[in-house]
């Protein structure tokens, strides 16, 4: 009977440590993913940021002079025909970004605006790098909701 008890005991702090292993796993990780995952328009691919995309496969593949010459190219033909398929929808993408956004807003408290205002401006802090995404930016007037 004792045993069978020291067997339950283990099982539950088994289950417990990887619950909690897990629960810290998707809240380190899961804002990440979501970031990079979040739908945006194909941005330049800075030279420096090609050719280090390029060493990439260099090192893992081992490419010929040839082959890194063709690679480059196409990154470069690739921006292209990306910005032609991008510039289209530009404009829809951004106008139903706005509206989803006007419409969680308004099911919001007062006190859930004021922190979901913070939320944004943490957002926007997060990497001093990152171009600034201010509402002239995204093409907001102050009537429209952009938090």
């Amino acid at each position: 009977m004792v045993n069978r008890w020291r067997v339950i005991l283990a099982a539950a702090v088994i289950f417990l440590a990887g619950a909690g292993t897990g629960a810290v796993v998707v809240r380190t990780y899961a804002p990440k993913i979501v970031k990079r995952t979040h739908i945006s328009p194909p941005l330049p691919i800075g030279e420096d940021r090609r050719r280090e995309y390029v060493e990439k496969l260099n090192r893992e593949l081992h490419l010929t002079a040839e082959q890194r010459a063709q690679t480059e190219q196409i990154l470069v033909e690739s921006q292209e025909r990306m910005k032609t398929i991008w510039d289209p929808i530009a404009g829809d993408v951004k106008d139903e970004y706005r509206r989803t956004r006007k419409e969680i807003w308004e099911i919001l408290t007062p006190e859930q605006q004021a922190k979901m205002k913070t939320l944004r401006k943490g957002e926007k802090g997060e990497k001093a790098d990152d171009k600034k995404d201010d509402a002239s930016q995204r093409n907001c007037t102050k009537d429209e909701c952009c938090f």
